[in-house]
């Protein structure tokens, strides 16, 4: 077991290229995009045998004086964990984070959305993620949405919106729409660095959607490729153009495009069970996937709450939401980039 350098990032992702459960989250760029963006230091995990790469895993340090420090896998992204050749290899991993997160003074190392679960760590399974089939092709996919999705497609489509396709010629209208969207959700936003980083690492797997209603963006989304995996990890739209379902038509136009390209699995991205975001998914996929979050917990002896749905964060999340969008951008990426 040992740290990995920038000199493993080609062996790296070799061996996601050769393993069965390689997801998205666990290309070596995301360290890059993280640091960069987030100001977080990456603990890259290998595990070696005669020199040939057996079991990787990608963790982040993040630390501030309000929150304390985490170690985790990964902060962003809906998956982490270690990808091994085998359980005992996987184990060996993590108790090297373990190791790691100890010595930083960290309450608990999180992984998320693990592939198998391990033994001795605690759990969270409220997290469910909207995983689409897209092999049986535009026809059948279309006929798997209940009735509401597709109505409102239709309504979408007989009130003029009209989507497209960019790359980072869109972040700009994309970055407009999210940040206000997540001011009024009361929620910090993420800042565009990130989204930028990740337009320069990943150049050809990144894409933007955009709804247009009378030559305004009204609802845009970033699209993330992996193979034959897309994912759409951030997506907003404007409040007062809701009741022209502009999410709807948005969406459909992506899975085609997803489905032109080659994708065979669209993934929605992550919600809480109950949230908003969980029933408008299950519009459009009937059985979500139950995440498992897995947790060594080592200076707290309960498992972390620090989301928007938490009782307690009620009030912040409330006054945020009636905050001016100038100081909620200037604020917000200093604060969320410090919370897992």
């Amino acid at each position: 077991m040992r740290l990995a350098s920038s000199s493993d990032s080609k062996g790296w992702d070799n061996y996601l290229l050769h393993t069965r459960n390689r997801t998205l989250a666990h290309r070596w760029s995301w360290g890059e995009i993280l640091a960069s963006s987030f100001g977080v230091k990456p603990y890259y995990f290998i595990a070696e045998r005669e020199n040939s790469i057996v079991g990787i895993l990608p963790t982040t340090l993040m630390k501030s004086r309000l929150f304390g420090s985490f170690l985790i896998s990964l902060p962003w992204l809906d998956y982490g964990g270690p990808i091994a050749d085998n359980d005992e290899i996987a184990l060996c991993l993590v108790d090297t984070a373990i190791e790691t997160a100890s010595e930083n003074n960290c309450s608990f190392l999180e992984l998320r959305a693990v592939s198998h679960r391990l033994e001795g760590l605690r759990e969270k399974a409220d997290k469910f993620t909207f995983l689409l089939d897209l092999q049986s092709g535009e026809e059948d996919v279309w006929k798997s949405f209940n009735a509401k999705a597709r109505n409102q497609v239709r309504k979408a489509e007989k009130s003029g919106l009209t989507v497209l396709f960019g790359d980072s010629d869109l972040l700009a209208e994309f970055y407009k729409v999210f940040a206000r969207n997540m001011r009024d959700l009361g929620t910090p936003v993420w800042p565009k660095e990130l989204f930028e980083e990740i337009f320069y690492h990943f150049p050809n797997d990144t894409e933007i959607a955009a709804v247009e209603y009378k030559s305004k963006i009204v609802a845009a989304a970033l699209i993330l490729h992996y193979g034959d995996y897309s994912i759409v990890p951030s997506a907003s739209s404007y409040r007062e153009y809701r009741r022209l379902c502009p999410n709807n038509i948005m969406y459909w136009e992506i899975i085609k495009h997803c489905i032109s390209r080659g994708s065979i699995l669209f993934d929605f991205g992550r919600s809480s069970e109950g949230a908003g975001t969980y029933h408008f998914k299950k519009q459009w996929v009937k059985k979500p996937t139950q995440q498992i979050w897995q947790y060594k917990l080592l200076s707290t002896n309960t498992l972390p709450e620090l989301n928007p749905r938490n009782p307690k964060y009620r009030l912040a999340i409330n006054i945020w939401s009636k905050m001016p969008l100038s100081i909620a951008n200037f604020l917000g990426p200093k604060i969320i980039t410090k919370l897992p």
